[in-house]
Formats: structure tokens, C-alpha cells, sequence
């Protein structure tokens, strides 16, 4: 996907489903009362230093180390 933002897992806590959901400004597009279970930055700041142009590198290593656990943790 092309594009700046962050790609963020949600839980509506009404009904209890998972929500994928790609924002591009901080302030708007986030689903109003859902709880962020996993937050995925792919602004250029989250992965140029270390990872250059290779955006596809830096989203790989990013779950690659997911605590998978702590992302459980947060389900309510």
C-alpha cells in the first residue's frame, strides 16, 4: 500500500470484532470508541534511519518482534 500513516488493529468493545484500519492524520479517521490493540507507524521517521528506502524490510522486522502476548493483553 502506498502511503504515509499508521496501520492500526482496533477492538470495538460493542461487539467484541477486530477492525483494520489505515489512518493518515492523527487527529482523524479513527473508529470513535474503539480500543487500539496494535499500531503500525510507517511514517518515514518510524524506519528511515534505520531501514532507508526499504519500507517493506522495516514492516517485516516490526512483526517479526510483535509480543504477541501484550497485543492479548490489551483484548478486552
Amino acid at each position: 500500500m502506498r502511503g504515509i500513516g499508521w496501520a492500526i488493529l482496533y477492538q470495538d468493545p460493542e461487539n467484541g470484532k477486530l477492525i483494520n484500519q489505515w489512518i493518515n492524520e492523527h487527529d482523524v479517521g479513527h473508529p470513535a470508541g474503539c480500543n487500539p490493540l496494535l499500531v503500525l507507524d510507517v511514517f518515514e521517521h518510524a524506519f528511515m534511519i534505520d531501514y532507508g528506502l526499504k519500507r517493506a524490510d522495516y514492516i517485516a522486522a516490526f512483526f517479526k518482534n510483535i509480543k504477541w502476548e501484550a497485543v492479548e493483553a490489551r483484548l478486552k
